[in-house]
């Protein structure tokens, strides 16, 4: 039998209720591009979901409410629906094969388990389902192992906040071992203040920007720029092969402007190994 890829349901969630912490297992071995969870019962939103997070060897690779996750999905172009929320390590808005799949995290190499954990606050009788699309392990047109298969694309989220406007630094981790690749940074700012952004690379500024100018080159691109989101994107013409790379970077700076104080979530589109970040 040859398929090139699978979409199944994955392993049962288990104690899926009103207010609490369902979880299930991923079984690893093959490349996993996208977890859905499908959402049912009396009332049950993606606003309702808290916290998600998805570890692999127990570390966590991606985590984010459901509200910012779906936010990122809507940003790409991808279609909202209410009963669905995707959680993506293959990256379908970019440009090709190469650039999509960079990313996909390839569970054959070392992977011993994945569990997903999603923090349910107020819904009533709620149903969830993990509906999993896989493909083979990443492999080179060559038939040998991929150099970027080691790379899994994770979000990661820091807290911020910020007591006055100006423009002020934010600290994002970038790994302390051989640093990682940078897609996108998204800034969730609760009281929608921020107005642009500034990013230094061992001193080299490597965006600038204010609102309407970074909004209006996301939509050349497709993309939906989010209320309250600002985010830098280094992949927007969907070449994966711009996005940042600090592995050899000595320091990053993120300076952020603001017109008042503010605080939020930053959701980081890192590409990077399992043991970097």
């Amino acid at each position: 039998m040859a398929v090139g890829k699978l979409m199944r349901y994955a392993m049962p969630f288990s104690n899926v209720v009103a207010t609490g912490v369902a979880t299930n297992s991923i079984t690893p071995g093959r490349t996993l591009e996208n977890m859905k969870l499908k959402l049912g019962g009396t009332a049950f939103t993606k606003a309702m979901i808290s916290d998600i997070k998805i570890k692999a060897n127990g570390k966590v690779i991606v985590q984010g409410t459901g509200t910012e996750l779906d936010k990122l999905n809507t940003y790409r172009g991808e279609p909202s629906d209410a009963a669905y929320l995707d959680l993506s390590f293959a990256d379908y808005a970019l440009n090709n094969e190469f650039d999509r799949m960079i990313g996909a995290f390839d569970t054959s190499r070392g992977i011993a388990n994945i569990t997903s954990e999603v923090t349910i606050a107020g819904a009533t009788a709620p149903t969830l389902l993990g509906i999993t699309t896989e493909s083979a392990a990443q492999k080179a047109f060559t038939g040998e192992d991929a150099p970027w298969a080691p790379y899994i694309a994770k979000i990661l989220r820091y807290p911020f906040a910020v007591a006055t406007g100006g423009q002020l630094p934010i600290t994002v981790p970038f790994g302390p071992q051989n640093g990682a690749i940078i897609k996108r940074l998204h800034v969730f700012h609760n009281g929608g203040f921020m107005t642009g952004a500034t990013v230094k690379q061992d001193g080299m500024v490597v965006h600038e920007s204010v609102k309407s100018e970074n909004e209006h080159e996301q939509k050349r691109f497709g993309r939906t720029p989010q209320a309250n989101v600002y985010t830098i994107d280094f992949v927007v013409d969907g070449s994966a092969k711009k996005a940042l790379d600090t592995r050899d970077a000595r320091a990053l700076e993120w300076l952020l402007t603001f017109s008042a104080a503010d605080s939020g979530n930053i959701l980081v589109e890192y590409l990077d190994l399992l043991g970097n970040l």
